[in-house]
Parts: C-alpha cells; sequence; structure tokens
C-alpha cells in the first residue's frame, strides 16, 4: 500500500519533487561600494576594470532581444499553479530581455562563473540582435578571475 501512494504521489501533476531539466544557480548577491552585485566575480571585475582606468557602465543597459507577440494558434501547455497536465494558454507572449553586467566604449563583459539553463540561448540571441542591428560591440564572457584580468588586456590593446 505503502508502495503505491509513494508511486501515485511521484505521477501527480502537483509533484514538485525533482524537477528536471532545471538548473538554477544561486550565486551570493554583494555589496561592494554601494552597490548590489549578482556575485563575488562580478565585483572582482569591477575592481579590476575601476584599477584599469577604462570607462564602464554596471548592470545599466538592458536590450529586449526578442520582443512581445501574440501566437494565433492554439497552445495547451503544463500548468503548474492549478496542477492541470495541459491546459489552454495565453496567446501573449512577453519580450526576452537582456542585461549585460559591465558596458564600456565597444566592449561588453559578461561574467558567469556558473551559467544557468537560460543563459546559454539568451546569449546567442544577444549576438543576433546585436548582427540584426549592426550594433559594434567585442564581447567577452570571463568564467573565472584569470580570465577577467585576460579580458581587461585585450580591451586595453583594442582601445
Amino acid at each position: 500500500m505503502k508502495k503505491q501512494k509513494k508511486l501515485l504521489r511521484q505521477l501527480s501533476p502537483n509533484n514538485k519533487s525533482k524537477k528536471k531539466g532545471t538548473k538554477k544557480v544561486n550565486s551570493a548577491k554583494v555589496e561592494y561600494n554601494g552597490i548590489l552585485f549578482d556575485s563575488k566575480l562580478e565585483i572582482y571585475c569591477y575592481k579590476k576594470l575601476v584599477e584599469s582606468g577604462l570607462q564602464f557602465e554596471y548592470t545599466n543597459r538592458k536590450y529586449v532581444i526578442v520582443n512581445p507577440f501574440t501566437f494565433d494558434n492554439l497552445s495547451y501547455e503544463p500548468n503548474k499553479r492549478s496542477g492541470d497536465l495541459l491546459s489552454k494558454r495565453t496567446n501573449k507572449i512577453k519580450y526576452i530581455s537582456y542585461t549585460p553586467d559591465f558596458v564600456g566604449i565597444g566592449w561588453i563583459i559578461e561574467t558567469k562563473g556558473r551559467p544557468n539553463d537560460q543563459f546559454p540561448l539568451r546569449w546567442k540571441l544577444f549576438k543576433k540582435y546585436l548582427t540584426d542591428n549592426n550594433i559594434k560591440f567585442d564581447l567577452y564572457l570571463p568564467k573565472n578571475q584569470k580570465q577577467i584580468d585576460q579580458c581587461i588586456k585585450l580591451i586595453q590593446l583594442n582601445k
């Protein structure tokens, strides 16, 4: 009897345990110099950029990389709130945006120690957005302090 109940719980649409295909990254938010950063790696990058004398902005620019649109056909998808297996979904699709970590004149640094599942697609869409709109930025995607040091040297060489 216990095995049957356990199996039923696992098959239940309301079962929240062990979500497959989701990867949540819990990096610690840290304050430095009156600014709230998403990670210690961002703070390291910020300090190094200040040391280098390069002019930059931190998370001040937001790009809408996919505009909102209306889907004119039917769409039945799982409903997480009600637990229904499939329910009719709204036809209004929200925009997708991207906010880079550091933006300078002609360059962007996006620090990613451990990217979440959404980031690779969002990064590709951002590159496509830049290409489609003929916006010229050199992009840097360091994953550790050594790569940040290398990025800053490359930016200084390419000035």
